[in-house]
């Protein structure tokens, strides 16, 4: 009964190491997708399209750039349009960016296909993602594809009669394909900071981007200059919903681990008072000789401990040599068409120590639970 009480306890720790592993690892993942598409940090209005800054918001952030000089400081320009090629279409949203965006996104490492650098486009151009070009058909930019971009501007004074006003229109060249993140892919296309902004009409950005490598200090100044007139977001709290759900799962996904943790440590409770009952005649003995019930119970604690810290020492060093083995040789594959072959796991200690918590707590409850049946056993 012991080593089946073990284990249990054992193949327990084992998989709540293993899953919270695989969600470390999940997470990873999707967070080095996001970490080209997503700035170190965003600074967007809490209401409305557009950053209402007033002049000494904007000498704060002209300051900015000589206090954090490695910090890059990028206004976009964001507006819902209508993209056309041919016969297809496409509804995306134009970012109107200066050159730096490019290189703190590296866009050119993410190039699917780019026209020729030798061919004199002009200004208006466009750089698609590659789910954009996908739905427009353009699969090459050799030669560059001519694309029309519509803006609608509806306003009081638009009626029935002159809808065609309430349309402006122009014509780009599309000079590159890039693939950083589906869905970043799939919504956005790439554009000069001056033509987009004479096409919107747009006087200030809908949002600033800094990259940095001083984030935490960076976001501290901003924290204390701008409260809640803004929202701050990191590059995960950029994509926070899909966060919270995958941190949701997870937290359900240990609920039931430790309910079957829970179960498997019944298996001390009942190795206990087999245990208990097998030496009922050894426990009156000791009774009779003066050990105290405190004592006894001491005893069976002891012994129940040992079967909880055997199990747990167990499951973690088995759930730790299959994520050794899944992160360096690949035990589980992902299938084809996905970015990595092999399932991603993430060791870290913080899991480990939550695992070991979590097995020990329980274990520890349930076998002073079960020394009850000393008291009776001895009577």
């Amino acid at each position: 009964m012991s080593l089946t009480a073990l284990f249990g306890l054992a193949l327990g720790t084992a998989a709540m190491t293993i899953v919270l592993s695989a969600f470390a690892g999940l997470e990873e993942l999707i967070s080095e997708q996001f970490e080209d598409a997503n700035a170190d940090l965003k600074l967007s209005p809490v209401h409305g399209p557009h950053l209402k800054l007033n002049a000494t918001d904007s000498l704060f952030l002209a300051r900015l750039k000589s206090d954090f000089p490695e910090t890059k400081v990028i206004p976009v320009y964001k507006k819902r349009v209508l993209l056309t090629y041919g016969d297809n279409q496409h509804i995306a949203y134009l970012l109107g960016v200066p050159e730096a965006y490019n290189d703190a996104h590296k866009i050119q490492d993410h190039l699917i296909t780019q026209a020729d650098p030798g061919l004199d486009l002009g200004s208006h151009t466009l750089s698609l993602g590659s789910g954009v070009a996908y739905h427009l058909g353009i699969s090459s930019t050799n030669p560059p594809p001519i694309i029309s971009v519509y803006l609608p501007k509806v306003t009081t004074k638009t009626t029935a009669l002159n809808l065609s006003n309430a349309i402006d229109a122009v014509t780009v060249f599309a000079n590159g394909v890039h693939s950083i993140q589906p869905d970043y892919d799939q919504q956005y296309v790439i554009a000069p900071e001056k033509w987009v902004r004479e096409f919107t009409g747009a006087t200030v950005p809908s949002y600033f981007e800094f990259h940095s490598s001083e984030e935490k200090k960076l976001r501290k100044t901003l924290e204390n200059y701008f409260g809640d007139r803004v929202v701050i977001a990191n590059t995960l709290e950029q994509e926070a919903t899909l966060f919270k759900v995958m941190r949701s799962e997870r937290l359900v996904v240990l609920a039931i681990l430790s309910f079957v943790v829970v179960l498997a440590s019944f298996g001390v409770v009942s190795a206990l008072t087999i245990i208990a009952l097998e030496k009922k005649s050894d426990i009156r003995t000791l009774w009779s000789m003066g050990t105290s019930e405190k004592q006894l119970r001491g005893v069976f604690f002891k012994n129940g401990m040992l079967i909880v810290a055997s199990g747990w020492l167990a499951g973690l060093t088995l759930g730790t040599l299959v994520i050794l083995l899944q992160k360096y040789v690949g035990i589980v594959p992902l299938g084809s068409g996905y970015i990595r072959e092999y399932y991603p796991v993430q060791l870290t200690i913080e899991h480990l120590a939550l695992t070991s918590a979590i097995v020990l707590s329980i274990g520890t409850v349930l076998s002073a639970w079960a020394t009850r049946n000393v008291a009776v056993i001895k009577q």
